[in-house]
């Protein structure tokens, strides 16, 4: 399988004066698409870059700071122009030619702060799986439908949106029942996201791809980010990202359990436990949880079914690494095999 990584979009902040922001208002109103007001809050689009890679979000307060957020597609910036499927890395002549653009713009905007200003807000590290068909993406994001529920995360519905979600030039369609095209779960300071890109640029963009893909964003924001990328400037934070994305990725997929190496049919799954050189409680146990997979939710129910405990069960995963296949199974219908090994390997 082929698999693109790399950044998607990222977001710079800084303070800025509410007189400053209404001044922005008032210059540039036609270029206006989006206004929220929240009592003495209000949040304010500006779209007059989006072609260029880059939205403004202004953030404007009579009772707290008020602040300006650029929303960076740094593939689109590069070019000057859309770049729907294009993926960044951080190396030192990009990030030369970005700085160079952002410049550009702060100064036509005729901002008071400087770009040295603005500190590193949210980063989307991506990958692009280029899948064989429309039904391989559909398979693929059922199987991280049954993810782990990690503690402290949520589903996200789309009808639950804070006024102050970042706008990025290219949002995914957010998961709900009606929904089924993508699927995300989010904690405090980040954010993980399975979409069909097709489906997603087809309805929000109007534009048509013959690639199957399906989209892996891990939003990362905030305090989080500095754990992950020190507390330098926002290029070098960018750079020890795009480094450790890899790691980053794979790490978070361990925790959704979903870095098993091949999904294969149930009837096949359980001739593999069968053939295994496990004791017979283990095999017991481990077609227990095959089945089990088949009817609930996510990892989280089936182990809840099992009574197991959190170490029991990671046990008995374990079990299943050394078979190399996932206690998910594919739908008696699915005509493909889906081999995860790519989410590590890089092929």
């Amino acid at each position: 399988m082929r698999i693109e990584r790399g950044i998607h979009t990222f977001s710079l902040t800084a303070p800025c004066s509410y007189n400053t922001i209404q001044e922005l208002c008032e210059d540039h109103a036609h270029h206006m698409s989006k206004k929220l007001s929240h009592g003495l809050k209000k949040v304010i689009f500006l779209n007059e870059y989006k072609h260029r890679g880059v939205e403004i979000l202004l953030t404007q307060s009579l009772t707290h700071r008020s602040w300006i957020r650029l929303i960076i597609n740094p593939s689109s910036l590069c070019s000057g122009r859309y770049e729907p499927l294009a993926l960044f890395q951080a190396e030192h002549a990009d990030l030369k030619q970005i700085h160079k653009r952002l410049k550009e713009i702060i100064k036509e905007l005729d901002l008071p702060m400087k770009l040295k200003d603005f500190k590193l807000n949210r980063v989307d590290l991506t990958r692009n799986l280029y899948c064989k068909s429309s039904e391989e993406v559909k398979v693929r994001l059922d199987i991280f439908r049954k993810s782990e529920k990690l503690p402290h995360y949520k589903e996200k519905n789309p009808r639950c949106k804070s006024g102050e979600r970042d706008e990025a030039v290219d949002q995914p369609l957010y998961a709900n029942k009606k929904n089924q095209h993508s699927w995300t779960t989010c904690a405090k300071n980040c954010e993980f996201s399975v979409y069909d890109k097709g489906y997603e640029l087809k309805k929000q963009h109007g534009i048509t791809i013959l690639s199957s893909i399906l989209r892996l964003e891990l939003r990362i924001s905030r305090q989080r980010l500095q754990k992950l990328a020190g507390k330098g400037n926002w290029e070098d934070q960018l750079r020890q990202l795009s480094k450790d994305q890899d790691k980053i990725m794979d790490k978070f997929l361990h925790r959704l359990h979903q870095d098993f190496p091949q999904v294969v049919h149930k009837e096949e799954a359980l001739k593999w436990i069968e053939e295994s050189g496990f004791q017979k409680r283990t095999k017991d146990k481990m077609r227990e949880l095959v089945k089990k997979m088949s009817s609930c939710g996510s990892f989280t129910a089936a182990r809840q079914k099992m009574g197991l405990n959190k170490k029991s069960f990671i046990q008995l995963l374990k079990k299943f690494e050394k078979i190399k296949i996932s206690p998910i199974t594919l739908p008696q219908k699915a005509e493909i095999k889906i081999l995860l090994t790519g989410y590590q390997s890089g092929v």
